[in-house]
């Protein structure tokens, strides 16, 4: 059931309402119910999976609360759910990649093909595992107690705002929220409701409509060049952030109007000025995910530089595994460690040229100038991210610095502008919630008939330019 389908229209509101005239005590039962239903709304039978990785997590952590002392066996308990949770994700998610692999060298080396049974990627598989690890990883270093409550467990899990992609909530604070007694309030609906209308706006008009500029220049780079090539890595930079963060702000308005707080997930991370700062904003969730369980205990920064070093490379290289079964994510991951690790390195003799230069006395250019440059790395490493294959994603550099050929005939001229118009509201709404805080409250200060009709003429170009094929969340494939 996606959030942009007729599906998800009527589900949302009919669970809401019955969820708030319910009794206080039948409330998570019925969230936990729709949510499960929500999942097996997409291939029933892997709800299976779902409920496998609740019930190893919960009782692993209750097995190692109570061998707390016993440090062998909590030892013991910890390292088999952590094979059990990790192996679920190699066996749907990599074994094929795995099996193309040794087939590869095989084939080198003569020896005989490896047959690798096809699986079906569960959706959000990525994102539900690496929350009940969290979970899991916390009660093992005694940062938090075992939940003794399996529904409540069960619901943390399945929490269906959030459920198939992000944010990858924390235990300690979803599961709080999730046991306490909620009424429903006009300023939830309201900032709710506004927020899911922004993240809708986000993915069918303006992801949806780039979209076809995207996949034009992807799924045939040997067509186009110049110009066309950076039209199409252009769309598909404004394109990934839209998809995923209007499902991000759709999962967050969910959520609110049943009086819920879920994490940030996005802060204008196109208006960042350096690749660190990129990633402090883009995928919060995730990024402190790593930040916590893979960085810091490889050291973090508290090492040498060149074990500093290393430790990016390994986290960002992780990183772009967990995004996909593919060398291209590898490639897309290291990539970035390398940007993190070049923009420490030479921030000293960045400093210097500045002064030099006297940008330093610029209080426009050198943010503008460093914006741009952090844009344009981030949207060409988004190039192997997108490319169906390695060698399409080489071809689309080269390609890029050849002679112009663009033809984009096949898409409407009405797509062309709305897509146009769409990116420039885009934004400019983005650069004032960036840089024009005031601004942006003098907009909430203003009468409340002014706002109903800025809402109204949103819902219109929602209604009348969205690109209605339901096309699915770039994530949920991850």
């Amino acid at each position: 059931m996606l959030f942009n389908s007729i599906e998800f229209l009527l589900f949302f509101p009919l669970v809401a309402a019955v969820y708030f005239l319910l009794p206080y005590k039948l409330r998570r039962y019925f969230l936990l119910a729709a949510s499960c239903w929500f999942y097996m709304s997409f291939i029933p039978k892997y709800m299976l999976i779902l409920l496998f990785t609740t019930v190893v997590d919960y009782t692993g952590a209750r097995l190692i609360e109570r061998f707390r002392d016993r440090k062998k066996i909590k030892t013991a308990v910890f390292v088999i759910g952590l094979c059990c949770n990790i192996g679920l994700l190699v066996w749907f998610k990599y074994l094929g990649v795995i099996g193309d692999t040794i087939n590869f060298f095989g084939h080198m080396l003569s020896l005989k093909t490896v047959v690798v049974p096809e699986v079906v990627l569960p959706i959000g598989i990525s994102f539900h595992t690496f929350q009940s690890m969290g979970y899991f990883i916390d009660t093992y270093t005694e940062k938090q107690h075992a939940e003794r409550n399996f529904i409540d467990f069960a619901l943390f899990l399945m929490f269906f705002p959030q459920l198939v992609a992000g944010p990858i909530e924390r235990f300690s604070n979803l599961m709080p929220q999730l046991k306490a007694n909620h009424d429903l309030k006009a300023e939830n609906l309201s900032l709710g409701g506004r927020k899911m209308l922004w993240g809708m706006f986000k993915k069918v008009v303006v992801a949806d409509n780039l979209a076809l500029f995207a996949d034009a220049v992807f799924d045939s780079p040997d067509k186009y060049a110049g110009a066309g090539i950076l039209v199409g890595v252009l769309c598909f930079t404004v394109q990934i952030y839209c998809d995923f963060s209007g499902y991000s702000d759709i999962a967050v308005g969910c959520a609110k109007i049943l009086d819920i707080d879920l994490m940030k997930n996005f802060d204008t991370p196109y208006f960042s000025r350096s690749v660190p700062e990129f990633w402090r904003r883009w995928h919060i969730s995730l990024s402190t995910w790593f930040r916590d369980y893979v960085y810091i205990p490889l050291g973090g920064n508290r090492v040498s530089k060149p074990r500093w070093v290393l430790n990016q490379l390994i986290t960002f290289t992780i990183s772009g595994v967990w995004h996909g079964a593919g060398y291209t994510f590898v490639l897309w991951g290291f990539l970035n460690g390398v940007y993190i690790c070049v923009s420490r390195l030479v921030a000293p003799l960045k400093e210097k040229i500045a002064a030099l230069t006297r940008t330093d006395k610029l209080p426009v250019i050198r943010p503008l100038v460093e914006n741009l440059v952090t844009l344009a790395l981030i949207a060409f490493s988004w190039i192997f991210f997108r490319a169906n294959s390695v060698s399409d994603a080489f071809l689309v550099v080269r390609r890029l610095f050849a002679a112009t050929a663009m033809d984009f005939s096949a898409i409407p001229a009405l797509r062309v502008h709305v897509a146009v118009c769409a990116v420039i509201f885009l934004f400019l709404a983005e650069f004032l919630m960036n840089y024009g805080k005031k601004i942006e409250g003098l907009y909430f200060r203003m009468p409340h008939p002014v706002r109903v009709v800025t809402y109204a003429l949103l819902v219109a170009a929602i209604v009348l330019f969205g690109a209605y094929d339901n096309k699915a969340f770039i994530y949920f494939q991850f």
